[in-house]
């Protein structure tokens, strides 16, 4: 594996399989890791399936998790690791014509990510009218990819809820900013992943809508 850190606090990974074995998943599915003292941790894969056999992760400093003292402190490049998976069901389904809209907090944006890569290689006859991601921090540094910018499949609002005087972006929280521009949700499709505050609210004010 390799590692990169993107903030002080994300750390990506990039995890080679065997060469024989070939994880088949849906964009947007997490696996488990397994460390040495039988540890489990959830993560979201970052990248859509490709034939090189790597599988990225976002992960993000938890204070005092064992998880994370190994990958900000003790983890090198080709660990062996365990895992297991893939695993979830969130994943992409009744998108065709319809306005697709991500909700993201922190590393939430991972399996975002690689939902955006999978549309990639959809038919014509099978994407979405629009996709729209909404990827909320506390700080702009926090929001640590640059690849949503500029990108013509997309359109990319970073949401801070801490902004500093230079921000220039939305403020607030991402399910509120989205709320406002989407007035109408009747051909709205909605993935959201991020903290559970954030999840919680976009189910009240999307139930409610």
């Amino acid at each position: 594996s390799t590692l990169r850190h993107m903030t002080p606090d994300v750390i990506k990974v990039i995890l080679r399989l065997p060469p024989n074995i070939k994880l088949g998943f849906y964009p947007g599915q997490y696996v488990d890791l397994i460390s040495r003292d039988g540890v489990t941790r959830s993560y979201s894969i970052a990248n859509a399936p490709k034939d090189d056999n790597l599988i990225e992760l976002h992960i993000k400093r938890v204070s005092g998790g064992s998880f994370s003292n190994y990958w900000f402190g003790d983890a090198k490049e080709n660990d062996l690791l365990r895992l297991k998976g893939p695993l979830g069901t969130f994943f992409l389904r009744d998108i065709y014509g319809k306005d697709v809209v991500f909700l993201a907090t922190g590393t939430g944006i991972s399996p975002v990510k690689a939902m955006l890569d999978g549309l990639k290689s959809l038919p014509e006859k099978a994407k979405p009218k629009s996709v729209t991601i909404y990827w909320g921090a506390r700080k702009p540094e926090d929001l640590y990819l640059d690849e949503f910018h500029d990108n013509p499949s997309c359109q990319y609002v970073p949401v801070v809820s801490r902004p500093p005087t230079t921000w220039v972006g939305s403020s607030g929280y991402v399910q509120d900013v989205f709320m406002a521009d989407f007035p109408d949700l009747s051909q709205t499709v909605v993935y959201a992943c991020g903290s559970d505050l954030m999840i919680k609210s976009a189910q009240t004010l999307l139930g409610a809508a």
